[in-house]
């Protein structure tokens, strides 16, 4: 071997070993294109902004109660300079690639100056591609997922607890309680299938072991939890839309199983806290559930509308401050901090929120606030991408996905 081939041999060897050299979320996207220039135009009637969610179902009603309640707030302070702010709904039920064509109608045909939707991963990353192209900024109120923030595109900004944090608070509570041995089960669906490496790297850092890691289908949740209650582990963790976990929760207290069950933020909702029969329950939920929240948003408001609330109200004290410009916009977005009933609102380089979540317990039909439950990631910011060291814990079973 020469010399030289040798140099470049032990050069990838060092580099392979070698701690990041740069931390993008400190970095930041940035938005280094043109259109700060460009004047407010002076023929407005209202200052219109995009909401882009479910037309059917409670968590397309609570996404748009948030935004309107909101809005209707900061048009009776006023509104932009004297102009009425005016919500622009489309409904992106269906398929999830329908997100990418309602998107385009918001930005060009309705001409909104920015955009709230995409509840899920998938449907966020799908407006994220678009306002990669379109140049109007799109915020999440309640999408988890961190690959989103991962794509490093300056329009898209992520304003739920991410899934890592959620997965690192919960394992962080096993630990402490000394539920070294848990299952898991997760939905199969993208959103679930991170969730599952999130939940890996947790349990990895915090020293648990798998007793069964299982990934159930969405037509038939119950399937897993004969196998799940079986497992010989000393905690469950559930992680899939409400949907398709709550039936496999009640199946397996209806088995037998009275283990404690963690969950995510997707199960953090008013009617779960009131379904007595599903036992024990602790989820990472993206605000204190248990402090008061405005009237105007109805008597218990899901942590969807509370989400779809701050996130409005961040939107629009940003616009106030840019004027009417897409690109100062998300200038002001970027750099913007709001505190709002989720607590504190703000975002790192990448366009993800801060702030981590906060175990919550439902008991008496009502969530509280877990002792020592905390508000924050569980460890220490690990830089983004790089990936855990060592192996995660093995399960006691290879991970099993069931069929539908």
């Amino acid at each position: 071997m020469s010399p030289g081939w040798l140099a470049c041999l032990l050069l990838g060897l060092g580099l392979a070993w070698a701690e990041p050299y740069r931390d993008l979320t400190a970095a930041g996207a940035g938005f280094h294109g043109p259109g700060r220039e460009h004047e407010a135009p002076d023929t407005l009637g209202a200052v219109r902004l995009g909401l882009l969610g479910p037309a059917q179902g409670e968590a397309g009603r609570q996404l748009q109660l948030g935004v309107r309640v909101a809005v209707a707030e900061a048009n009776a302070g006023g509104g932009q300079e004297g102009l009425p702010y005016e919500v622009v709904f489309r409904p992106d039920d269906g398929p999830w690639g329908v997100v990418a064509r309602q998107v385009v109608g918001l930005a060009q045909e309705d001409q909104v100056w920015a955009i709230i939707g995409g509840l899920d991963g998938e449907r966020a990353h799908a407006a994220e591609l678009v306002a990669a192209k379109l140049w109007v900024p799109v915020l999440s109120p309640t999408a988890g997922d961190r690959t989103i923030d991962y794509a490093n595109v300056p329009w898209m900004f992520r304003c739920l607890p991410d899934d890592r944090s959620q997965a690192d608070s919960l394992a962080a509570l096993c630990a402490g309680k000394g539920w070294r041995r848990i299952g898991i089960a997760t939905e199969a669906n993208r959103d679930g299938r991170i969730a599952a490496e999130r939940l890996l790297e947790a349990a990895r850092a915090c020293s648990l072991n798998l007793a069964l890691q299982i990934e159930y289908p969405a037509a038939d949740p119950e399937a897993a939890a004969l196998r799940l209650g079986r497992a010989g582990a000393q905690a469950l963790v559930v992680w899939g839309r409400p949907e398709t976990a709550l039936p496999l929760l009640r199946r397996l207290r209806r088995q037998g199983c009275h283990l404690p069950v963690l969950a995510p933020a997707l199960l953090a909702l008013p009617e779960v806290a009131q379904d007595a029969s599903l036992g024990e329950l602790i989820a990472a939920a993206p605000a204190d559930l248990s402090l008061p929240t405005p009237p105007s948003l109805g008597e218990r408001p899901s942590y969807v509308a509370l989400c779809a609330y701050d996130t409005a109200h961040l939107l629009i004290a940003a616009l106030r401050r840019s004027g009417l410009n897409r690109a100062r916009l998300r200038d002001e977005l970027a750099t913007a901090s709001f505190a709002g009933l989720t607590g504190d609102l703000s975002f790192n380089g990448l366009g993800g929120r801060r702030q981590g979540p906060v175990l919550m317990h439902a008991t008496q039909g009502r969530w509280v606030r877990w002792p020592d439950g905390g508000a924050g990631p569980a460890f220490p910011w690990r830089p983004q991408g790089q990936p855990p060291r060592g192996d995660p814990p093995a399960p006691a079973e290879a991970p099993e996905k069931l069929a539908p």
